[in-house]
């Protein structure tokens, strides 16, 4: 998939400039009516960067309930002034602007990994219309980026790189943590030891450098962000909710929500049950997923000497969607961490990605409030998206299953190189 040859200039900036006005059109076209949905989220982070740039310190002086790194592009905004002061409304359009510089950059790491394709570009810049009445005002497009900026130095062979920049995205946004062992499992079916410890050790220098400032200020209330998360209930578009609000309608049980944690969780007999066994779900679900990847990886560099780029972005998604779906936390802006991936893949998987991003937008923010009200069509949306995600999930795990695991299920096998070549 990372290829070397020269990018066709015309194609690429067309494509680039084509992502960049469908953000801003769409941006500006359903604006007025999704506003109140992310007044909230903007809200934090301008006051959270205001805080900052008055001299107090997180965990410390103010609650912060994400990972400290996030305070940069909260801070960027406000460091474009100079310092000068600015209101909410400066701070929001500017935010915005950032956003479309992260987008951008996510799409040309896009275009290098896949070869300067026109087909990923486009297929990327189509997603991003699709997803701005939501993409700009999140600040997930900035771990996203540093995810994207991780996968092109491994498959560029820089592993070390490869590992600060994943361990940037888990000192912003934590979900990043769930790639390391896939990308540790790609330098091992090399029998590549030392790009293994220069990706640790990476990843783990990054984490540690955005961490210590803290650990000297504030040690005690440091990891409050984790404790913040833990408390939090079963978040209404989770898989499990879905599931849970559908029986509700039907009559098959109680259920009601609650605002607490800055999202609405469900209220529910069932909700207890689904809490205590989603972290059982997710690590036999996500151990599939390594020893899949582990069997897939080690098949390929038997038969071809190398892991096909392909079957590294397929395990990435696949790592992403298990933490996903397993989650007690589905919010709309987790189908941003899917971005940077979703024009890799084949063709039809990248359209089932598609659909999930449509379906999440149409439910958040246009169908909310007959969400909030559990009315029937919402209901039936949010879980068909949500079945969409496990599809998907099952889907790349079985079309990238090792041969050797097809064989022993009795699933129809090609010759085997040909099938490890896809």
């Amino acid at each position: 998939m990372l290829q070397t040859r020269r990018s066709p200039a015309y194609p690429v900036i067309g494509l680039l400039a084509a992502q960049l006005i469908a953000l801003l059109a769409v941006v500006f076209v359903t604006l007025p009516r999704v506003w109140k949905w992310h007044a909230f989220d903007l809200a934090i982070y301008y006051q959270d960067s205001l805080k900052l740039l008055h001299g107090q310190l997180p965990y410390r002086d103010f609650a912060l309930e994400y990972p400290p790194l996030a305070l940069l592009p909260f801070a960027l905004p406000r460091l474009a002034t100079f310092g000068l002061p600015i209101n909410f409304s400066d701070y929001v359009w500017l935010f915005l602007i950032q956003n479309v510089i992260f987008s951008t950059l996510i799409a040309l790491v896009v275009a290098r990994i896949s070869g300067w394709r026109p087909f990923a570009l486009a297929l990327y810049a189509l997603l991003v219309a699709i997803s701005a009445p939501l993409l700009p005002w999140r600040y997930d497009l900035f771990p996203a980026l540093l995810t994207a900026l991780a996968l092109l130095c491994l498959l560029r062979e820089r592993p070390a790189w490869a590992g600060i920049w994943l361990g940037l995205g888990v000192a912003a946004k934590l979900y990043p943590i769930v790639l390391l062992p896939i990308f540790g499992i790609y330098c091992l079916a090399g029998k590549n030891r030392p790009a293994l410890l220069r990706l640790g050790l990476g990843c783990a220098s990054a984490v540690a450098l955005t961490l210590i400032p803290f650990v000297l200020l504030a040690p005690g209330p440091l990891l409050s962000f984790m404790r913040y998360h833990e408390l939090r209930g079963l978040q209404l578009e989770s898989l499990p909710a879905g599931a849970i609000v559908l029986a509700h309608i039907l009559g098959r049980g109680a259920a009601r929500l609650d605002f607490n944690y800055g999202a609405l969780h469900l209220v529910s007999p069932l909700a207890g049950a689904a809490l205590k066994w989603l972290p059982i779900v997710f690590l036999a679900l996500y151990s599939v997923v390594l020893v899949c990847c582990l069997a897939r990886f080690r098949e390929e560099q038997a038969t071809q000497a190398h892991v096909a780029s392909q079957s590294l972005v397929v395990y990435c998604v696949a790592a992403l969607l298990a933490f996903i779906v397993t989650n007690k936390v589905f919010s709309p802006q987790y189908i941003i961490w899917l971005l940077p991936f979703a024009p890799l893949l084949r063709p039809r998987q990248a359209g089932a990605l598609l659909a999930i991003c449509a379906l999440t937008i149409i439910l958040f923010p246009f169908k909310y409030d007959e969400l909030l009200a559990m009315q029937v069509l919402p209901v039936l949306l949010l879980n068909l998206r949500n079945l969409l995600a496990v599809v998907l999930l099952l889907w790349l795990l079985i079309d990238r299953a090792p041969v050797s695991l097809r064989s022993a299920l009795a699933w129809p096998v090609r010759d085997a190189r040909q099938l490890l070549q896809r």
